[in-house]
């Protein structure tokens, strides 16, 4: 696990993010053009959101509106994150072309 601190220290208070990072979700797909094609989506464990949330990053370069990384609260499994993101597929009607999900630690 990668944790990332950032604390103030002449003011002894917290300021800045605080995360850890779970792994990655492996997704196979099919695709028209190449075949098959494989991304990663990074699974990102957020202390400063709810502790049962679970937000989508989308990407903004160099092709809008695809998920890159999933922000969850404390209390998230990684097996709800991998059910978030199969929901996510079925919402966009892209299911049918997955091919498989995988968790990557």
């Amino acid at each position: 696990m990668f944790h990332k601190i950032y604390i103030n220290e002449k003011k002894g208070r917290y300021q800045g993010t605080v995360w850890v990072a779970l792994g990655s979700i492996l997704v196979e797909m099919k695709c028209p053009e190449h075949g098959l094609e494989r991304f990663e989506v990074k699974v990102i464990k957020r202390f400063n959101i709810a502790s049962n949330e679970i937000k989508p990053k989308l990407r903004r370069k160099p092709k809008t509106g695809e998920l890159s990384r999933l922000y969850v609260g404390r209390n998230v499994s990684s097996n709800e994150a991998k059910d978030y993101l199969i929901d996510y597929f079925r919402e966009r009607g892209m299911l049918q072309q997955v091919v498989r999900i995988r968790m990557l630690i």
